[in-house]
C-alpha cells in the first residue's frame, strides 16, 4: 500500500482461509528475492517502471544472470576419485582472469571470469558425465556414464554478467496469480559480450585441462541462447539497482528507495551487474548496511544518502 509518497503498509492473504489483511507500517522492508522484489514494487506502483525503448525508469532495469559456459570436462581411463564426497567450499579458484587482471587490448569483451575446479559431492543422477557424442539415453549412455562416474574432473568458469538495455523484468500484461496480481515477465538473452567472453575463457580452461593429462577433453566453447528450462545457477541480480542518482537507480547505498523513503529493498536486486563471484556474501554485507539505515531512519526520517 502507498499514499502517493510513501508506503503506508502491506496487504497480505492468509493462504489457508483466503482472508485478506492490511498491516499499517512506518517502515516496509522488501526481502523476497530478485524477481519478487521487483514484482511487488511494480504491482504497488512504487518507483518508475523501466522502459527499454527509452531507457528511462528504474524498476526492472539491469537484470543480470551468470555466464557459466566455457568449461572443460576431463575424462580419465585409469584414474579414480571419490567424487561422491565433497564439501560446499572444497575447490580452487583462479582470479587472474577476472575484471582487469589480464590484457583486454585485443579482446571484444569487458570484465572476465573466475576459473575454478571444485568437489562438492556429485549426486549420481545430476552428474552423468559422458563424452560428447554419446547417445543421451540407452545402453551406451549407461555404459559411459557408469564408466566415468569417478573418473572425470572439470575446469569451470563463471563469467561476469553485464547489464544490457534489452535485458529486463516487468509485469506480464496477460497472466496473473491466484490472487489476481500480475505475474512477472523476464526478457533476457545472452549478449555478444557474453559470447565473446565464453570464446576466450574456454581456451583458457582447455589449456589448463591439457596440462592435467586426461585421456579426453570436452570443451564448451560457445554460449548457447538462454533457455529458462536449463537452470545453470540461481544467482540472479538486478531489477531494483543501487546508485547515487534517482534517475538511473532505484535505491541508495542503504537500499532505501529514492521514491519512497520508508521502503528498504534487500537482496541481489540491488546489484547493477553480476560479478564473477556469487553475490551471497555481499548481500549479507548490504543487509547489515540496510539495518543501520532503518535504525537511522526511524530516528531521523528522510533520505539517508
Amino acid at each position: 500500500m502507498n499514499d502517493g509518497e510513501k508506503a503506508s503498509g502491506v496487504v497480505y492473504v492468509d493462504t489457508f482461509t483466503g482472508e485478506e489483511f492490511e498491516q499499517p507500517a512506518e517502515v516496509v522492508v522488501v526481502t523476497s528475492y530478485v524477481f519478487n522484489n521487483a514484482r511487488l514494487l511494480l504491482n504497488s506502483n512504487l518507483g518508475t517502471p523501466y522502459n527499454p525503448d527509452t531507457g528511462e525508469g528504474v524498476i526492472g532495469k539491469n537484470y543480470c544472470y551468470q555466464v557459466s559456459s566455457g568449461y572443460s570436462t576431463l575424462f580419465y581411463e585409469d584414474r579414480l576419485w571419490n567424487l561422491y564426497a565433497g564439501a560446499g567450499a572444497l575447490g580452487i579458484e583462479i582470479p587472474e582472469y577476472t575484471g582487469d587482471n589480464f590484457d583486454h587490448s585485443d579482446l571484444n569483451f569487458l570484465h572476465g571470469a573466475g576459473i575454478r575446479s571444485t568437489q562438492y559431492g556429485n549426486r549420481p543422477i545430476a552428474n552423468n558425465n559422458a563424452p560428447i557424442g554419446t547417445p543421451s539415453w540407452g545402453p551406451e549412455f549407461k555404459k559411459q556414464s557408469i564408466k566415468y562416474t569417478n573418473s572425470i574432473l572439470q575446469v569451470k568458469s563463471q563469467g561476469a554478467s553485464l547489464p544490457h538495455r534489452e535485458n529486463y523484468i516487468d509485469i506480464d500484461p496477460t497472466y496473473k496469480d491466484a490472487y489476481g496480481m500480475p505475474l512477472l515477465r523476464l526478457t533476457y538473452d545472452y549478449t555478444e559480450q557474453d559470447r565473446e567472453l565464453v570464446k576466450y575463457i574456454s581456451k583458457v580452461t582447455r589449456a589448463i585441462a591439457e596440462e592435467m593429462g586426461p585421456d579426453h577433453i570436452d570443451t564448451v566453447g560457445e554460449q548457447a541462447p538462454f533457455n529458462v528450462n536449463v537452470d545453470t545457477n540461481t544467482h540472479n541480480t538486478g531489477g531494483v539497482i543501487m546508485g547515487d542518482d534517482p534517475k538511473t537507480s532505484a535505491v541508495n547505498n542503504y537500499l532505501q528507495m529514492w521514491d519512497a523513503d520508508n521502503v528498504f529493498v534487500i537482496g541481489a536486486s540491488a546489484f547493477p551487474h553480476n560479478s564473477c563471484f556469487n553475490p551471497t556474501g555481499t548481500i549479507g554485507a548490504l543487509s547489515y548496511r540496510a539495518s543501520e539505515g532503518i535504525e537511522k531512519y526511524l530516528k531521523e526520517g528522510g533520505l539517508l544518502a
